[in-house]
């Protein structure tokens, strides 16, 4: 499995007429940053595209004046896929969310642009760009624009800001001085009120978050691990459906438990429709090498995974059995 160059993928990008993007199941900040930044290039050099998302946004994210650009409720399975000349798919570390009827052996049918920062993406596509120690897909597209000359100008740079500020808190995960000397770059090139614009935005916590929150904290428990201190919780899709919660809602439940003093490990699991979706967050130690255990990845200090719905309390004691067997291991 290898990447293809940076030029060859926008050679091929720029030879089409009509390409497809879509954010990923249960969008975030990341997802919406790279899809609606792709878009704009390249509309910019007259190529049509599709901005689509099966599910809804979290509420702060709706602030932002390009989610107007995206059809929401539409499915790839909604269009006839022979009417593009790409399916570019940004930030999907997996193709498990699709159907079966899409897929060939695990792999997309068609012609896939696959740009991707998760270490857990098997290199699906047509053509392939990951590179898993950069923090954000953000963070990877601002170097691909970078290396072929598309101009940074304000909107452009408010689009790549938002996903590196989203998948990395700000520049808290993964490689931070990656993502602080972009974040310099595009809040200084695009004239951007940073703290009114996207701190403000991003912290600010919609009403029916705080009541995720609630349902969070009064549920979590915490363990002793040797030394260590992990701290867990759940919340049930009969508990979130009476506040109006969506599936991108819920993935932000987990922020209400980072700043335990004397925790070393969070992890919060969340009840869907058919399946259950766990996060971990932790102060300095390796939390991929639990979500890998059950099919996810992600950030050393932020990693995700989901699983087929089974009894939420018997599954938060198999993590712990995980980590108990596997121990704590602090990043680099």
């Amino acid at each position: 499995m290898k990447n293809n160059s940076i030029e060859e993928i926008w050679n091929e990008l720029k030879k089409a007429k009509k390409v497809l993007i879509p954010l990923h199941p249960r969008p975030d900040g990341d997802s919406l940053g790279s899809c609606v930044a792709m878009s704009y290039a390249l509309k910019k050099i007259g190529i049509k595209v599709e901005l689509i998302s099966k599910d809804k946004l979290s509420e702060n994210l709706n602030d932002y004046n390009f989610v107007k650009e995206v059809k929401f409720g539409k499915d790839i399975n909604d269009f006839n896929l022979n009417d593009f000349d790409f399916i570019v798919f940004l930030d999907h570390g997996t193709l498990k969310d699709y159907s079966n009827e899409f897929q060939e052996n695990g792999r997309v049918k068609g012609k896939i642009i696959n740009i991707d920062h998760h270490d857990t993406n098997n290199y699906y596509g047509k053509f392939n760009y990951v590179i898993p120690n950069l923090p954000s897909c953000c963070s990877i597209l601002f170097n691909i624009f970078e290396t072929v000359g598309v101009e940074f100008d304000k909107e452009l740079c408010r689009r790549i800001l938002l996903g590196i500020c989203t998948d990395t808190n700000f520049g808290e995960y993964g490689d931070s001085a990656d993502s602080f000397e972009k974040m310099f770059f595009l809040i200084k090139k695009g004239k951007i009120n940073f703290q009114k614009e996207f701190v403000n935005v991003i912290n600010s916590t919609p009403w029916k978050i705080k009541k995720l929150h609630g349902i969070l904290l009064t549920n979590m428990e915490k363990k002793s691990v040797g030394k260590y201190t992990i701290a867990y919780s759940w919340a049930t899709k009969n508990e979130y459906d009476k506040h109006g919660l969506n599936y991108s809602d819920v993935r932000l439940g987990i922020v209400c438990m980072q700043d335990i003093k004397g925790v070393d490990l969070i992890f919060t699991l969340t009840e869907m429709e058919n399946e259950i979706k766990g996060s971990f967050r932790s102060k300095g130690f390796d939390t991929t090498i639990y979500s890998k255990e059950f099919g996810g990845g992600g950030h050393k200090q932020a990693s995700a995974f989901t699983v087929d719905k089974q009894d939420i309390k018997k599954l938060a004691n198999k993590i712990i059995k995980v980590i108990e067997e596997k121990g704590l291991v602090q990043t680099e």
